[in-house]
């Protein structure tokens, strides 16, 4: 349902314990380009739906939130500790998410965990606008796949089962009640930096595809480096992730080739 109709929402979900949110807008550029509505699709609708998460007398909310843009330019790898510099709307939506997430935790007693993702990538995601995917597509057309900067440019890349292994994790502990403090961060991803320049030959390599890698100038708001220390996850959720870049690779390969032949 639409989460700018707050009544709409709680009479919805007043018979739940939990909520997950998920949905956002989730491309950086497109945030450049219009930060207004990414606000609006982002931090307004999760505000909406705090409001109706405490009309509603819900008690745990479990949010998505991310790693790379909302840390921005930070020195990786970054943790719980590191200090958020976003340098897109997109990572601002996020941090001012969290920033809600705390105020509802600690105004009205309400348990809310930000579970910071890697870049997530994996089947059924035709929707997701992401460099895996752009790529693949690209890759098993014969598309030239573009690289904007010198490729050098890092991300941490996660697979959407381990994604959906951390949430479980999470529910659980939020089941055996977080004892610290009512709002909890923890990343999600791979603890591993992958560059676009071996992305990318990965990707041709995996479709045998002919396609060549070109560059064009950097963009704004595109974060040059970043990914993740998930110790406090593997500690506090009993979190490790379980598929391998490789092997994640294959499976989205094997799924999206079947809408690109």
């Amino acid at each position: 349902t639409d989460l700018n109709h707050i009544e709409k929402i709680a009479s919805l979900i007043k018979s739940y314990d939990l909520v997950i949110h998920l949905a956002a807008s989730g491309n950086v550029i497109e945030s450049v380009e219009d930060p207004i509505k990414n606000f609006e699709n982002n931090v307004l609708s999760t505000l909406n739906l705090l409001e109706a998460i405490r009309i509603s007398n819900i008690k745990t909310v479990i949010f998505a939130s991310t790693g790379g843009a909302l840390m921005g330019n930070t020195k990786p790898p970054v943790n719980e500790k590191s200090v958020p510099k976003p340098i897109s709307p997109y990572g601002a939506s996020k941090l001012s998410c969290e920033g809600y997430l705390s105020a509802y935790s600690e105004s009205y007693d309400i348990k809310t965990f930000a579970l910071r993702f890697g870049n997530v990538y994996g089947p059924y995601s035709l929707h997701k606008k992401g460099v895996i995917n752009k790529w693949i597509k690209d890759s098993l057309k014969g598309n030239n796949l573009v690289i904007y900067g010198d490729g050098n440019s890092t991300r941490d890349y996660i697979y959407v089962d381990d994604i959906c292994l951390g949430i479980e994790k999470c529910i659980e502990y939020s089941l055996r009640g977080n004892k610290n403090n009512n709002f909890e961060k923890f990343h999600l991803a791979n603890n591993q930096e992958i560059s676009l320049n071996h992305l990318s030959q990965l990707i041709i390599s995996k479709t045998s595809s002919t396609s060549k890698v070109i560059f064009k100038e950097k963009r704004k708001g595109e974060v040059i480096r970043n990914f993740a220390d998930i110790t406090k996850a593997k500690i506090g959720l009993n979190f490790e992730t379980q598929v391998s870049l490789d092997y994640g690779l294959d499976n989205t390969i094997k799924w999206l080739s079947k809408y690109c032949s």
